[in-house]
């Protein structure tokens, strides 16, 4: 079967090798660059450096995909020792060879693939209870959660599980499988609740400005002051206005008052009791005289009340002016005349 096996895959090499050249487009590009990773991974594989030769024939794989490379990298891995890529190949080859119709390929394919399941390896994911949204990683290759509970063909060696889900802490365990045939269970525990994010910082205040050098710093303008006023104030007014007719008013009340006292004495010889015969004159003349003076009595209590209140109203500080009143006869037998001086 060996020697069968051999001739087979001489074959792949020489079908593969025989193909027409292609013009150098990107795509023709491409393929060249295929050809010749197949025939360094072929070379490779021939001198025994599995490791070196599986990369090349994958990349030919990569670039252009043919079911003779497929089948040599098949043989490669098988080779390498990673049965589970392998037999997934295999199992991949048998389907392309039969859809083309190519039976001895097919059935090349199909007795690795019954051979090598006898010596798989498979991984099997437990977790009771998948939180919502679990996303898990084999070797960094994402595995749907359908997976669970269902063996995974894997190869031998060391690999990596991790386990992820919204608000959790991720998980990751290592495992070991050897390169025997069975089932190695893995049971990811229940993932942890992730700590809730910090806070987000308030950034501080900005720093005040600071003050502008006192050399540059300008005094206030000054205040507009108000004039004084320079006219008399209202006390002011009152104080000279009441005094003096105050003044005047009690001088005139005075001297029609003596003028009276005259009259009546050169009256009163000549008067019989209550009647005063041929006096009628002078006795008109005293009432006169006599009315006046009462007037100007109260006129000058008057005055005197608003010179009074006038005093009342000045401001503490108000220094009145001196003031002078005089009062002078002026031309007739009882008239007066007021002077004064504001």
């Amino acid at each position: 079967m060996k020697r069968w096996a051999l001739a087979l895959l001489l074959s792949l090499g020489v079908t593969t090798s025989a193909a027409p050249a292609r013009a150098q487009s990107p795509e023709g590009a491409s393929i060249a660059v295929a050809e010749a990773l197949f025939q360094q991974g072929r070379a490779l594989l021939d001198q025994g450096r599995y490791a070196e030769a599986c990369l090349k024939l994958a990349e030919s794989q990569r670039l252009d995909p043919k079911l003779g490379t497929l089948l040599n990298l098949a043989v490669c891995h098988e080779k390498e020792g990673k049965t589970a890529t392998a037999w997934a190949e295999y199992t991949s080859a048998a389907s392309l060879a039969r859809g083309k119709g190519q039976k001895d390929r097919e059935q090349f394919a199909r007795d690795h693939v019954a051979e090598l399941k006898k010596k798989l390896a498979y991984v099997v994911l437990r977790m009771e209870t998948p939180p919502a949204g679990l996303g898990m990683k084999l070797d960094d290759k994402p595995i749907d959660v359908a997976a669970l509970n269902v063996p995974l063909p894997i190869d031998p060696g060391n690999h990596t599980v991790a386990a992820m889900a919204p608000g959790k802490r991720s998980w990751t365990g290592e495992i070991l499988v050897p390169a025997q045939p069975g089932e190695i269970p893995v049971v990811i525990p229940a993932l942890e609740d992730a700590p809730a994010p910090p806070p987000a910082e308030t950034p501080p205040p900005p720093p005040p400005e600071p003050s502008p050098p006192l050399a540059q710093t300008k005094p206030p303008p000054p205040e507009p002051r108000t004039p004084a006023p320079t006219g008399p104030s209202a006390s002011t007014v009152l104080l000279v206005t009441g005094f003096g007719i105050g003044g005047a008013a009690l001088l005139v009340g005075a001297v029609t008052g003596i003028l009276t006292l005259v009259e009546a004495s050169e009256i009163l010889p000549n008067c019989n009791g209550s009647q005063c015969p041929g006096q009628a004159d002078a006795l008109a003349t005293a009432n006169t005289l006599a009315n006046v003076s009462n007037i100007g009595f109260g006129v000058a209590v008057l005055g005197l009340g608003v010179g009074i209140a006038g005093i009342a109203l000045a401001p503490k500080h108000e220094k009145a002016p001196p003031r002078a009143v005089s009062v002078m006869p002026l031309v007739g037998p009882f008239a007066i005349g007021l002077r004064g001086t504001f």
